[in-house]
C-alpha cells in the first residue's frame, strides 16, 4: 500500500518559539505561514509540520497517496475510519484514522501533489 509521502505534524503553543527551536536543529523552513500560525520546516529528507492552534493533537500526515485507494486496500485489511475518505470544493481528499493507541493517521492530497508524487516518488526536494 503507498501511502505517501509522510509528515509529523506537532501541536505547538508558540510558533515563533517553535520554529526558533527546531532552526538552533539544523532544520530550515519550507513552508511559511506564521500569519496563520502554521509552517513546514525541513532536515535533510524529514519535513515538520507545526501547528498553533490547527490541530486537536499530533499527528502522522501522509501527502500525496491516492487517498480512495489507500481506503479500498486498509478496509479490505480490517482498518476502519473514523473520517472516510472525501473530496473537499478544492479538489483535494482527506481520510483519517485512529491507531490502537489513539493516535492520528491523516491522510490528504492535493492534486498538484497526487501529479508531483506519481511523477517523482516524493514531494520535498533533499
Amino acid at each position: 500500500m503507498d501511502l505517501g509521502e509522510y509528515y509529523p505534524c506537532l501541536r505547538v503553543e508558540d510558533i515563533n518559539k517553535s520554529i526558533e527551536f527546531y532552526e538552533k536543529l539544523g532544520f530550515k523552513i519550507i513552508e511559511d505561514f506564521r500569519e496563520e500560525n502554521w509552517a513546514v520546516l525541513q532536515h535533510n529528507n524529514m519535513a515538520l509540520s507545526l501547528y498553533q492552534e490547527h490541530i486537536e493533537r499530533n499527528l502522522i500526515n501522509f501527502r500525496g497517496g491516492d487517498i480512495e485507494a489507500i481506503e479500498k486496500e486498509a478496509q479490505a485489511n480490517g482498518i476502519e475510519f473514523s473520517k472516510p475518505a472525501t473530496k473537499h470544493g478544492d479538489d483535494s481528499w482527506s481520510a483519517e484514522i485512529i491507531d490502537p493507541d489513539g493516535n492520528v493517521i491523516f491522510f490528504n492530497t492535493y492534486p498538484s501533489e497526487r501529479e508531483q508524487y506519481v511523477k517523482t516518488g516524493k514531494l520535498i526536494d533533499y
